[in-house]
């Protein structure tokens, strides 16, 4: 028996470490003790796909009780006071910013007492996702203006334009189980582990996701085109409903170029979507913002240059997703351009 001694003692060790760190996200965030407890909490789905769930909280994000990021909606707004609604993904949603510092919080207080902000965002939210329940949501919320802040990297791989994502898949497998520890150890980890080993990590990780796969230097005209579409298409959904689009370039760490001290945040992003080469994401960023471009000076719409003004590290948190900072001074440039219009 004593060679049971030590694989006893080492799961003994991670049982302790596990219900350590369920008491402890029972204790900081009112997490259940068992079963599942990830961002998958905050997501439900209806006829048109995932959606927020009523009232949901997970960690730092708790949902309303219409499944947006953010406070209740006033019941009734004073005449002298509209609303804005923020169309996006995690980006707009606000991945690493605490609560009430995601930029569509930040631009109603900047707007205040003007305006009343709702974030519609969710992670992973692509542009035909959102337009498939676009008309329910604006006449739930009943905006003036809509802020659209598209997610560029899902154009890389999207998916087919019909598909409608369900949460849970309409054919759920067993649910394997999950430790949170090791959510905790990887977070501590990667926060703690020198950048060119990080790197190296990365790097490693993208050849054996690649494999035998054919790798891309830019993302395809097709790709392009898909995006432009649903642009238009859920432009033409506002206009319809009468709700004055707001467009805005989306921006990067890296901004138009990666110089060489760029390039680990880079390679991290590539982890994404390896079959796409590091220069492809700049190019793809760069012509899909031609199209949002386009598509203001087309139909006249305001346009925000986001990416002119925003980039580096005091901006960005990784590649695209920002600092607090960073979306205080997103809403500050979006504030502007409403109120110079």
């Amino acid at each position: 028996m004593q060679f049971l001694r030590m694989p006893a003692a080492a799961l003994l060790f991670l049982a302790v470490w596990e219900v350590s760190a369920r008491i402890d996200d029972a204790w900081t965030d009112h997490a259940p003790l068992l079963g599942l407890y990830d961002q998958s909490q905050l997501l439900t789905s209806d006829e048109f796909g995932i959606t927020g769930k009523p009232g949901a909280h997970f960690s730092k994000w708790q949902l309303n009780s219409l499944g947006f990021r953010g406070p209740e909606l006033d019941p009734e707004l004073p005449s002298d006071r509209a609303r804005i609604l923020c169309i996006g993904a995690s980006e707009t949603f606000g991945l690493y910013e605490p609560p009430g510092q995601e930029f569509p919080r930040q631009l109603e207080l900047v707007l205040a007492p003007r305006y009343q902000v709702v974030n519609a965002a969710l992670p992973g939210q692509s542009l035909s996702s959102f337009a498939r329940r676009a008309t329910q949501v604006i006449r739930q919320v009943k905006p003036t203006l809509a802020v659209l802040y598209p997610s560029l990297a899902i154009y890389i791989d999207p998916p087919p334009e019909n598909f409608v994502m369900q949460h849970p898949p309409t054919a759920p497998s067993a649910p394997m189980p999950r430790f949170r520890i090791a959510g905790k150890l990887f977070a501590l980890l990667s926060d703690h582990t020198p950048a060119p080993f990080r790197t190296a990590l990365d790097r490693l990780q993208i050849q054996q996701q690649t494999g035998s796969q054919a790798v891309r230097d830019r993302i395809s005209e097709t790709n392009v085109d898909r995006f432009r579409r649903d642009l238009s298409r859920l432009l033409d959904i506002l206009a319809t409903e009468r709700v004055q689009a707001v467009l805005v370039t989306h921006a990067t760490r890296f901004g138009d170029s990666a110089g060489p001290a760029d390039m680990p945040m880079l390679t991290a992003w590539r982890t994404l979507h390896p079959t796409l080469r590091e220069a492809g994401f700049l190019d793809m960023e760069q012509r899909l913002n031609q199209v949002i471009r386009q598509e203001a000076t087309t139909r006249n719409l305001i346009l925000v240059d986001a990416t002119a003004l925003l980039r580096g590290p005091a901006d960005f948190v990784e590649y695209v997703h920002f600092t607090p900072a960073g979306s205080a001074k997103l809403a500050r440039i979006i504030a502007n351009e409403i109120s110079r219009h």
